[in-house]
């Protein structure tokens, strides 16, 4: 009898859970141009992000940008909320975002908020993924490197 119970409650939580198919999540990992190109070298990164219901992703997001200089560097957190529909292995998406990061020179560091902005897309291969990445990027006035925007291409998986 107490056999019978566990697997009837166990079955009853399965078919009361979530289709698998209401949500995903991504791990990424990408190379990027910052601007302004003249002040920054080629970054790096890597995303985690969840998709719920083919149209809303929250993503977590760290970066490292080295700077002009060997001394000159910038590290960045961000989280962010996107629209993002899907059509079969493509999706699109755009929202906002905000972080903070750490930014050092040889005599400065400066550690600071930023706001961003990001449209791009994702192509699902299977378990692979391809996407592509425009970032605005807004930061305080007195920041000690400007930056202006970011380009990135990554690989990753989806599950």
């Amino acid at each position: 009898m107490r056999r019978s119970f566990s697997s009837a409650a166990i079955a009853l939580l399965l078919a009361l859970a979530p289709a698998r198919s209401a949500w995903a999540a991504d791990v990424t990992a990408f190379v990027g141009l910052t601007s302004p190109r003249e002040l920054w070298g080629n970054g790096y990164g890597a995303a985690f992000g969840t998709t719920w219901f083919k149209i809303a992703t929250f993503e977590v997001e760290a970066a490292r940008v080295p700077g002009e200089t060997l001394d000159d560097r910038m590290t960045s957190f961000t989280g962010s909320a996107f629209l993002a529909p899907s059509f079969k292995k493509l999706t699109i998406y755009a929202g906002p975002g905000v972080g903070g990061y750490r930014q050092n020179t040889l005599l400065r560091t400066d550690n600071g908020i930023l706001k961003t902005f990001a449209v791009g897309a994702k192509l699902k291969l299977g378990l692979a993924m391809l996407r592509g990445e425009w970032r605005y990027i807004k930061m305080p006035s007195d920041a000690l490197i400007p930056v202006e925007s970011r380009i990135y291409v990554g690989a990753g998986i989806d599950f």
